[in-house]
């Protein structure tokens, strides 16, 4: 149940995020082109593996080295972190915050784009309609942008300058953020 694909910044593997039901999973296919690709997949049984990647949606992003995997770990709240190569995990990320005023410490994080020069993850956070703005190398929450009711995708404009986010079942448009 493929619900999540992307491709490294290299062409050269893809890698499928496997959810809806057990085991939640991802797909790593590698040397796509050639005439012996390799296929692994996380965890590697028929079992989704609680302490390895317990939660699995749609959203993945790979860094520009074509070895740093991010996979989006829905209701978990947390953004995984695998190296392409071995298949290890190798951190992960919580998206909960709280504070005086908010409680994100239940969340659904769904789909994640990588900014081209990998510094920053944007992961959409369905339950609580947010944009989780994640420093890669601190591996921390740096912001919080409100998104409007279900947000479902999540993508740059080809000059990273405009952070686009599509809504399921609304028809309200507002700009959200721009640099």
């Amino acid at each position: 149940h493929p619900y999540g694909l992307i491709l490294s910044p290299n062409g050269d593997i893809a890698v499928t995020a496997n959810s809806g039901t057990n085991p939640l999973s991802v797909t790593i296919l590698k040397d796509i082109f050639s005439d012996n690709p390799e296929i692994r997949q996380i965890p590697p049984g028929a079992r989704t593996d609680r302490g390895v990647l317990a939660g699995v949606y749609m959203g993945l992003a790979v860094a520009s080295d074509n070895e740093t995997l991010y996979i989006a770990g829905s209701q978990q709240n947390r953004v995984y972190i695998f190296n392409l190569n071995s298949g290890e995990k190798i951190g992960e990320i919580d998206c909960s915050f709280q504070n005086d005023n908010l409680d994100f410490t239940h969340g659904y994080i769904g789909d994640m784009v990588l900014s081209k020069d990998d510094i920053k993850l944007y992961a959409l956070d369905q339950i609580n309609f947010r944009i989780v703005v994640i420093d890669t190398k601190s591996q921390s929450i740096v912001d919080q942008i409100p998104t409007g009711r279900y947000p479902f995708g999540i993508t740059f404009s080809p000059d990273e300058k405009e952070l686009y986010v599509s809504n399921v079942g609304m028809y309200e448009y507002c700009l959200l953020y721009t640099s």
